[in-house]
């Protein structure tokens, strides 16, 4: 169970990763909507796009290290006018 601290850092830490993976947009939301405890990282992606958004995300080392559950929504990108 991520806390909302731990989320936001992993989220941080691994946006660049989870854009080369596919996402476009990268937040973090309260879990329960998800079936998750705590906290979890949002990768959205266009909606019929090739990605792979990993399933969980690592931060921190050592003894410090946590995961934090990636879900992921579907959502257009956004375009000016």
């Amino acid at each position: 169970m991520a806390t909302e601290e731990q989320a936001n850092r992993a989220r941080r830490a691994q946006a660049d990763s989870l854009v080369r993976h596919g996402a476009h947009a990268i937040g973090v939301e309260e879990g329960g909507s998800y079936g998750k405890p705590g906290f979890v990282v949002v990768a959205w992606v266009a909606p019929d796009s090739d990605h792979d958004i990993p399933d969980r995300v690592t931060c921190g080392s050592g003894s410090e290290a946590f995961e934090v559950p990636v879900m992921t929504k579907t959502k257009p990108r956004f375009t000016l006018g």
